[in-house]
């Protein structure tokens, strides 16, 4: 057991004084006033910390109201209002806790004494009135006993040095540092010990640290025990060391979190197997395990307003012909009921028509675990899937998914893959002409037939967040590089890069501070197809590819995928019909042949529909600080949401801010979200894409085929003008949204499952 010697003056005394005191006067007000709520908690004599960090340090509480009910407080409505009910005990505990914190920072003569009063209502006020004193100094550090080795160079890394606070933490962190570098390196009994003498006329300390060795230690006999389906060999390829290697107290930790890794392993113990008192240096290791189900069913539904209803089941063989490899099935359904209630407020953001339509997902996954090496995971998968984006386009797959895993020391993971795929897409259409200026029949059907898609990509991933559903403290990291060419059998020639990066701060017991970036950028490079070269073909990156922005995960204040590039379609026929009876249409048909129909006269009107087209570069960032309002269940969240996506280069000039508020209702899955933010997008000129026209010819054309521009309810009014296959890019741009100022129809609703980041 690691001791403390210490030589200099007691300092127990102030202590002492601070609980008699805390409990005296608490008795007095306890006496007085029985069961009384905490009315205020106030701090005097504070200097080197403030009141924010003390409060934290305390279970004295005054009443408090979260943010979002501010306005129901001040008006005297206790819903939502928490109070602490005043205790002498706490008091006395808070009195103790403060002073040993000061002392911890180098405050070694502070005294912390609370003081009571009672209110005109009969509730209790608490001030802490505090002594600081004067701050203790490390003045030397010093390391006695045996030699510590060279190669560790611990000497030059300790948390604390000569000259700095005599913090009493750090200068504990830096013996367990010590201690645990010794036992990493081959000293498995190694300890250390702290000796501090704090002179007696002075306000410096000296720090000597004792180091005891012991042998140097090597790995014993390693016995596997409470496996029933994995193999002994499994589970020892699974740990980082073997019999006869010099010890180390990092791969021991190490070898646990790796069989955990394992799917089939539940728990996973890997410790020393010796007696307390015994210093052999040759150690026995015990491996302990207990195993789940061989054979594992799972099913789940969600629901969002972009989604809808969806559905997943999941089958696993989680030893799948022996050494821990995995077998899954999985399925999925989305859209479901998307057609009905896309009118609803349930989902407004679900596609209609052939973008409405079921979703599905089709797959069986591969898994062998320790790859030549124990860090090693090679996965194969098979899979067919239907997948739509609103007004962009509808996509089946079948592919193959390859991929190669290695995890990194501080829960890093590096993934090379390659996914060769066969795509078609449909409802596209649009997209593709206002794109890459694809729009003769030609262009589109070759683009939305099958092709080859067979990217190569590397990413790598950092995870050091304490929860992986709802994290409050540490970081997540995503850097990824894909590319796609000729010479990865690909018709598709591009590189695409991205990045993603989120990190969460306490502010306080009851708050979290979430931060994100994420930054992407795509250089295309060509299509291999046979196309009629008239559009920017060079350009064309897949759709599924490209970069959108807007929805319950992006910048919120926008819908599904349409922050960033859009355009306008609109049928033909609503270009050239009568507006009445007697009315002129919008346009003329010579106006639409020769790409000069000017659509502005519709602008407010529901027959223009948005379709974004996605882009090759983006920048999204989000600020959210989310915070407790009932209990655990019920949290609240305020944040601003910033973000763009360009068509081509990255520009700063027209980033798009989003601010809003949100409610949390935490389950044991993730927090059911519901978030409310607020666009101030302007109108902005937004291209329009139609169908062609041409003439009408006798020959080839059946008469009724000719376009009817009577107006709506009136005798029918043919002209000598039929709709052909192409589709039209009009030249002038129409003026589409709101109007600067507030309007209600920039607030943007958003439910989904899970945090936002």
């Amino acid at each position: 057991m690691r001791g403390d010697e210490r030589r200099g003056r007691p300092r127990i005394l102030p202590g002492v004084i601070a609980v008699l005191c805390a409990l005296g006067w608490g008795a007095v007000a306890e006496a007085q006033t029985g069961r009384s709520e905490v009315a205020s908690v106030d701090f005097e004599g504070n200097e080197f910390f403030s009141d924010a960090e003390l409060q934290r340090l305390v279970q004295t509480r005054a009443p408090s109201c979260p943010p979002i009910l501010a306005v129901t407080c001040a008006l005297g409505i206790d819903w939502g209002r928490s109070s602490t009910a005043f205790s002498s005990l706490v008091l006395a505990e808070d009195a103790r806790r403060l002073q040993f914190y000061y002392q911890a920072h180098g405050f070694q003569e502070a005294a912390v004494v609370p003081d009571t009063a009672l209110t005109a209502d009969s509730a209790v006020s608490v001030t802490f009135r505090i002594d600081e004193g004067s701050v203790y100094h490390v003045g030397s550090i010093s390391f006695v006993g045996d030699p510590v080795p060279p190669e560790l160079g611990v000497a030059v890394d300790l948390p604390v040095g000569a000259g700095d606070p005599l913090q009493s933490l750090l200068i504990q962190a830096a013996a367990d540092t010590l201690a645990l570098r010794l036992r990493d390196a081959g000293y498995a009994y190694a300890d250390v010990f702290i000796n501090l003498d704090l002179a007696a006329a002075s306000d410096t300390a000296s720090v000597a640290y004792r180091v005891e060795l012991g042998p140097i230690s090597t790995i014993g006999p390693i016995r596997v025990s409470g496996n029933r389906l994995l193999e002994d060999e499994v589970i020892l390829a699974r740990l980082p060391f073997r019999e006869g290697n010099r010890f180390s107290e990092r791969e021991i930790l190490e070898g646990q979190r790796s069989l955990h890794e394992l799917g089939l392993v539940t728990r996973a113990l890997v410790e020393r197997d010796t007696p307390p008192a015994d210093t052999d240096p040759v150690i026995p290791i015990r491996v302990q395990i207990e195993e789940g189900d061989l054979h594992v069913v799972g099913a789940e539904g969600g629901f969002d307003n972009s989604e809808c209803v969806n559905v997943e089941g999941r089958w696993a063989s989680r030893n799948f012909g022996g050494g821990g490899r995995t077998l899954r099935l999985q399925t999925r359904l989305s859209n479901i009921l998307a057609g009905t209630l896309q009118s609803t407020p349930l989902c407004p953001q679900a596609g209609t028509g052939d973008f409405g339509r079921l979703n599905w997902l089709v797959r069986a996954d591969f898994n062998q675990p320790s790859f030549f090496t124990r860090r090693m995971t090679f996965a194969a998968g098979l899979y067919s899937e239907r997948l739509s984006r609103k007004n962009v386009f509808v996509r089946e797959t079948f592919g193959l998914d390859f991929a190669i895993s290695r995890s990194i020391a501080g829960g890093s993971l590096a993934n090379l893959r390659f996914r060769p795929q066969l795509n078609r897409l449909r409802a596209a259409e649009v997209t593709l002409c206002a794109t890459f200026l694809a729009c003769t029949p030609e262009d589109m059907d070759v683009l939305s037939s099958y092709t080859w898609l067979s990217p190569v990509g590397l990413s790598f991933s950092r995870d050091r967040t304490d929860d992986i559903v709802n994290p409050t403290r540490g970081y997540r990291l995503l850097v990824d590089v894909e590319h796609a060419s000729g010479f990865t059998a690909s018709d598709y020639a591009y590189l695409r890069t991205f990045a993603d990066a989120s990190v969460y701060r306490r502010t306080g017991s009851d708050a979290v501070l979430a931060l994100r970036v994420r930054a992407g950028r795509i250089g295309a490079v060509g299509f291999a197809g046979g196309l009629s070269g008239e559009g920017g073909f060079a350009d064309i990156v897949p759709s599924q590819k490209r970069f959108y922005g807007g929805g319950a995960n992006s910048v919120r204040g926008f819908a599904q995928n349409t922050l960033g590039p859009r355009t306008l379609s609109i049928g033909v026929e609503d270009l050239l019909v009568r507006r009445g009876p007697g009315g002129t249409p919008v346009c003329s048909p010579e106006a639409v042949r020769d790409l000069s129909c000017d659509g502005a006269a519709l602008a407010g009107s529901e027959r223009y529909q948005l379709r974004p087209i996605g882009g090759l570069a983006t920048l999204e960032a989000s600020a959210e600080l989310r915070f407790r309002l009932y209990g655990d269940a019920l949290g609240g969240a305020a944040f601003v949401d910033v973000g763009q996506v360009w068509p081509n280069e990255l520009s700063l000039d027209d980033l798009e801010v989003s601010p809003g508020i949100g409610l949390r209702y935490n389950t044991a899955f993730g927090p059911i979200r519901l978030d409310i933010a607020y666009s101030f997008r302007e109108q902005e000129p937004l291209q329009v894409v139609t169908s062609q026209i041409r003439p009408f010819a006798p020959a080839r054309d059946d008469p009724g085929d000719r376009i009817d521009i009577g107006a709506p309810g009136g005798p029918l009014e043919l002209i000598d003008w039929v709709v052909s296959e192409d589709l039209a890019l009009l030249r002038p741009p129409v003026l589409f949204g709101d109007a600067s100022g507030f309007s209600w129809r920039r607030f943007q609703l958003q439910f989904s499952i899970g945090q936002a980041f």
